[in-house]
């Protein structure tokens, strides 16, 4: 994940947009993704949409055979 915070930082210091706010996104595997990213590094993700991101499979909220 550090990868897209390099990125990030490459592409603001080119473009010389430093006070411009990153949202990153993404669905399901990519929701959680985008959630991880902004909960590690808010600094650099100012928002993230995580769309049907099975966030509450991690904390043994839902039983992994939800799906069956």
């Amino acid at each position: 994940m550090f990868d897209y915070v390099e990125l990030i930082k490459m592409i603001k210091e080119t473009w010389g947009i430093q006070d411009r706010a990153v949202i990153a996104g993404g669905g399901s595997y990519g929701g959680m993704l985008a959630a991880w990213l902004r909960m590690k590094y808010p600094n650099w993700f100012q928002g993230a949409l995580a769309a049907s991101a099975p966030i509450l499979f991690f904390d043994g909220y839902v039983s992994p055979d939800a799906y069956d």
